[in-house]
């Protein structure tokens, strides 16, 4: 079994996580003192990232109130996508360990179409 990266939690909640576009695992994400850590339902699968390691994330926000997802853009130049996990909540936990420019908003597709 995968230690957990947190020893403290300050938010968990559904989520989905996007490994491909046919890929998609179901799971719980944690929000908590030493980064993010997803882990799916069934069929394997854990994330851990650490703060140190977030280059940026990217809120996803349709129609200026709600929260569909975020991306993560990590220092080792991987991607990662995740739906859901109580987004909005997770912003505040979001600005107090990351830095301001670390953190962006990502238009919702109704808006990439205009």
């Amino acid at each position: 079994m995968v230690q957990a990266l947190n020893t403290k939690l300050f938010l968990e909640g559904n989520a989905n996580a996007m490994m491909s576009p046919v890929n998609i695992k179901q799971g719980r994400i944690f929000y908590g003192d030493q980064g993010i850590e997803f882990r799916a339902n069934a069929g394997g699968g854990y994330i851990q990232i650490p703060w140190t390691n977030i280059e940026t994330i990217s809120m996803e926000i349709f129609l200026k109130f709600y929260f569909r997802g975020f991306f993560i853009k990590t220092t080792q130049g991987r991607t990662f996508e995740f739906v859901g996990g109580k987004a909005k909540q997770a912003l505040t936990i979001f600005r107090e360990q990351l830095k301001a420019d670390q953190i962006r908003r990502r238009k919702g597709v109704l808006e990439r179409n205009k």
